[in-house]
């Protein structure tokens, strides 16, 4: 972790200050994804301008989200704070994850089932449940920043 980091506990805060320098009204909080282990650190936002962060598929979420791991300097997943408003990241999880579930059921049937290209959060939800699954096993293909995930029997 870099030095002077900001802690997990002050990112709600930091959000709801760097916002107001934004004129944004919003409020930030920590609130449950149903699987801490796919989704920690869950932080709502909401208030009257919280739908611009979502705004051209969560471009200035994202930007906020990135400014706030700088901010955090850790690299763990389990430290990190992870944004979400109105609920679209939560539901992506829950979809990208399902998602996996099929591939592992279809790769039981026939060997082995590819997903198509995921961001490398949505390959890390897939190869999550996954590995949950006995006999099963995970791999993601090609390069670049979306890369598809086969699901195979090992």
């Amino acid at each position: 972790m870099r030095k002077n980091g900001a802690s997990l506990e002050s990112v709600p805060e930091l959000i709801t200050r760097w916002s107001a320098h934004l004129g944004l009204v919003v409020e930030t909080r920590f609130a449950p994804s149903g699987d801490e282990e796919a989704f920690p650190n869950r932080l709502v936002v909401s208030g009257p301008d919280a739908e611009l962060y979502a705004a051209s598929r969560g471009a200035a979420l994202d930007a906020l989200q990135f400014l706030v791991h700088e901010a955090q300097g850790e690299r763990e997943d389990a430290r990190l704070a992870y944004l979400d408003v109105k609920g679209a990241r939560l539901f992506r999880m829950q979809e990208v994850m399902a998602m996996g579930r099929f591939a592992a059921e279809k790769a039981r049937e026939l060997g082995s089932h590819t997903l198509g290209a995921l961001s490398a959060r949505e390959r890390r939800w897939v190869h999550l449940v996954v590995s949950r699954e006995e006999g099963l096993g995970t791999e993601s293909e090609g390069t670049g920043a979306f890369k598809p995930v086969k699901v195979f029997r090992k």
